[in-house]
C-alpha cells in the first residue's frame, strides 16, 4: 500500500516531467505573448476541476471498479477500454519523444532506437518492480528534483526582459480562455490517482494528494511558460520545439559550466524513466481489470511493444510532437471527466436511495 506522500510524489512527478516536454511550445503557438497568463488560466482552472471532482467522488474503488458496481461487465469493459486507450495514447508519443530528446542533448551520434532500447527495458524492469517501488525511488529524488527546478527558474532570471510579453493579451481574449482548454490534456495524469486508489491506505488520500498534484503541478507549469516568454521574444518563442532545452543553453556559469543543460536532462531522464515505469505498469493493471484476468505482469512486455511499434509511426520528432499535439486536443475530455461523471452519477443514485 502506498502512504499520503508516496501517492503525491508519483503524480506530482508525473505532471512535472509531462510539463517539460513541447507543453510550452504548444500553448504558445495558440496564445502567443499570452502564453503564461494562460498557463496560469489552466492550472487555476484544473484546480478547480478537481475539486469538483473530490466532491463528488466517494467510492473505494477507481472508476473501473466504480462501473463494473454501476452496470455489470459490459460497461466496466466499455469504461476499462476508454481508460486504456485515452492512457496509451498519452503513453507512445513518449516513448518516442524521450529518446529523440535524449539523443539531441547527450548522446547525438547515438541511434535513437538505441537509446529507446534501453529506455523500454528500463520501463519494463521498473513496471515488474510494482508502485511500491516507483513510489519510493521517486519520493526520495523529488526533494532534490525540485532543488534543481529552483536553482533552473533562478538562474535564468538574468535572461528575463519583461517587454517581450507585450501584447499583454497576445492574440486575445477569446485564445487566452478558450483556445487554452485543450492543454489541460496535460494535467490529464491526474486520471493515475484515480486508478491507484486500491492501493491507497485511506480514500481520503485520493483527495489530499490530488489537490497537492494540481497545487505544485499548476506552479510548474506556470513557471516554465513565464520563464520562457520573460526570456525569448515572440515570434522565436514559437521556432523552439523543445522550449526547455533552450532556457537551459541560456545559463552560463563560467567556462567550466556552459553545458548546464546536459546536468538538467539526466535528472530530467531519471524522472521521466520512473514515470513511465509506472504509466506502463497501469496500463497492465487497466487491462488486467478490464477483462478480469488474473496477473498483469505478463502483460507488460507486451504492451510496451505495442507503444514502440506506434511510436515509431511518426518519421522524426516533428511530427511525434505533432501527432502529441493532435492527441492533446482531446485527451482531457475521458481522463478529467470520467471521474467527475461516475461521481456525478454515483452522488445522484446516492442521493435517490
Amino acid at each position: 500500500m502506498l502512504t499520503r506522500k508516496q501517492i503525491s510524489s508519483i503524480t506530482v512527478n508525473a505532471i512535472a516531467v509531462k510539463l517539460l516536454i513541447t507543453f510550452p511550445h504548444t500553448i504558445i503557438e495558440v496564445c502567443k505573448t499570452a502564453a503564461w497568463l494562460a498557463a496560469v488560466y489552466c492550472s487555476f482552472l484544473i484546480f478547480l476541476i478537481f475539486l469538483a471532482t473530490v466532491r463528488l467522488y466517494h467510492s473505494d474503488r477507481n472508476v473501473i471498479g466504480l462501473a463494473e458496481k454501476l452496470g455489470g461487465i459490459p460497461l466496466r469493459i466499455v469504461t476499462g477500454m476508454i481508460v486504456f486507450l485515452s492512457l496509451f495514447a498519452n503513453y507512445f508519443t513518449l516513448v518516442r519523444i524521450f529518446p529523440e530528446v535524449v539523443r539531441l542533448v547527450l548522446l547525438q551520434t547515438t541511434y535513437v532506437e538505441l537509446i529507446g532500447l534501453f529506455f523500454a527495458v528500463c520501463t519494463i524492469f521498473g513496471a515488474y518492480c510494482g508502485p511500491e517501488a516507483i513510489a519510493r525511488i521517486t519520493e526520495m529524488l523529488l526533494p532534490g528534483n525540485g532543488f534543481t527546478f529552483a536553482a533552473f527558474i533562478l538562474l535564468l532570471i538574468p535572461t528575463m526582459n519583461t517587454e517581450n510579453i507585450f501584447p499583454l493579451l497576445g492574440s486575445g481574449v477569446h485564445d487566452i480562455f478558450l483556445g487554452s482548454i485543450p492543454f489541460l490534456s496535460v494535467f490529464s495524469d491526474l486520471l493515475l490517482l484515480n486508478l491507484l486508489i486500491p492501493y491507497m491506505k485511506d480514500r481520503s488520500d485520493y483527495r489530499r494528494a490530488g489537490i497537492r498534484t494540481a497545487i505544485f503541478g499548476g506552479m510548474v507549469a506556470s513557471l516554465v511558460i513565464t520563464a520562457y516568454c520573460f526570456s525569448y521574444v515572440y515570434p522565436i518563442t514559437k521556432m523552439y520545439l523543445l522550449p526547455v532545452y533552450q532556457l537551459e543553453r541560456l545559463i552560463h556559469l563560467g567556462s567550466f559550466f556552459s553545458r548546464l543543460e546536459a546536468v538538467f536532462q539526466f535528472i530530467w531522464s531519471i524522472a521521466i524513466m520512473l514515470y513511465a515505469s509506472l504509466y506502463l505498469f497501469v496500463l497492465a493493471e487497466v487491462w488486467r481489470e478490464t477483462f478480469g484476468l488474473n496477473a498483469s505482469k505478463p502483460l507488460l512486455a507486451p504492451i510496451m511493444l505495442s507503444a514502440a511499434g506506434a511510436a515509431f509511426i511518426p518519421a522524426d520528432l516533428s511530427a511525434a510532437a505533432a501527432v502529441e499535439a493532435f492527441i492533446g486536443n482531446w485527451l482531457y475530455i475521458p481522463t478529467l471527466g470520467l471521474p467527475l461523471v461516475f461521481g456525478l452519477i454515483t452522488k445522484m443514485f446516492h442521493v435517490k436511495q
